[in-house]
């Protein structure tokens, strides 16, 4: 059978589990992302009520609207970005409640949602990720990693946020160091000082479809002149100025699929999943995995599947993939 024949017939069997599917669109919650989740929540509200049997809407915020819903649903598509919403809180409620939900379990999600820990866990296995630091106290710039002192350009980032929010680029350490020291002390082990990498922003996607996992194209994205990283206004588009993107051919982007395989079954994944990195000198420096990445039309993830399918068939043939006993 050819690839499209395949898809094909993947996708039929799809949308039939689908059509026979009570979902529940789990959105909102109470992170800096909640503006983010619930624009996705609008954004795929007319493919669901579309493609299901039934969609009812829950904000994470109304613990006992979801109590109820989740009695009388079959699948729970979960799009709450951030602190507890894809740190493994939800998953562990979701896990108690025996209820299906989409993305991975408890421990992936936290594994991904805490750079630090995600960071660490990919050096140890070989791969190759910034150097940086756990962010405690002020400490003396003498002290940090050797390859940090270097850095002519330094980068704060809290440990669990997404979308590039909170990020601050920093000329040097004197600038690191005031910056470290207007963190307020309760917040200071949620940051990482990392050196800066030179080179674009990329990302590659994956998930399970059917009996297969299917990986998408690794994308790298041009900054506009003036702008020396990809941060939330360009990813979220809310400025004038676009990053340009463009799919990395052989034999280059086949290391990145690779990886990105065998890191989807080294943290046990489930789900559509990204992973970001800068692609630099010709190889890429992971940044993080995106265990519920932005899902609507033009979303990075989305640009990583669609020389394959259309947003419509993506979230169709991700979503059903996940329903348990279903797809085969």
């Amino acid at each position: 059978m050819d690839d499209n024949k395949h898809d094909a017939a993947l996708l039929s069997d799809a949308r039939e589990v689908l059509s026979n599917t009570r979902l529940i669109l789990l959105a909102g919650g109470s992170s800096t992302e909640r503006g983010s989740s619930l624009t996705t929540r609008d954004a795929l509200l007319p493919y669901l009520q579309k493609l299901c049997r039934s969609i009812e809407v829950v904000d994470s915020n109304d613990v006992d609207h979801l109590l109820r819903a989740v009695r009388q649903c079959d699948f729970v598509l979960n799009v709450v970005y951030g602190a507890g919403g894809e740190d493994g809180t939800m998953q562990g409620f979701l896990d108690i409640l025996r209820v299906p939900y989409s993305g991975p379990s408890t421990l992936p999600s936290a594994i991904g949602m805490n750079k630090e820990i995600f960071v660490s866990l990919l050096r140890d296995s070989g791969y190759p990720v910034p150097h940086g630091c756990l962010v405690t106290t002020l400490g003396d710039p003498r002290s940090w990693p050797r390859e940090l002192q270097q850095s002519r350009i330094l980068v704060l980032k809290p440990i669990d946020e997404g979308d590039s929010l909170g990020i601050k680029m920093l000329d040097g350490q004197a600038a690191a160091a005031e910056a470290i020291a207007r963190i307020e002390p309760t917040d200071r082990s949620r940051w990482r000082l990392e050196e800066f990498i030179e080179g674009p922003f990329g990302t590659v996607g994956i998930f399970q479809g059917g009996p297969e996992l299917i990986i998408g194209d690794a994308v790298l994205f041009d900054l506009p002149d003036g702008w020396r990283f990809y941060d939330d206004r360009l990813k979220l588009k809310l400025v004038d100025e676009h990053a340009t993107p463009r799919i990395l051919r052989r034999p280059a982007a086949e290391r990145i699929r690779n990886d990105a395989l065998r890191l989807y079954r080294q943290l046990n994944c489930k789900g559509l999943v990204r992973f970001d990195f800068i692609y630099n000198d010709g190889a890429p420096v992971y940044l993080e995995a995106n265990t519920i990445p932005g899902l609507y039309p033009g979303s990075n993830a989305a640009l990583s599947f669609q020389s394959r399918f259309s947003f419509e068939d993506l979230l169709t043939l991700s979503t059903a993939s996940q329903i348990p006993g279903q797809l085969k």
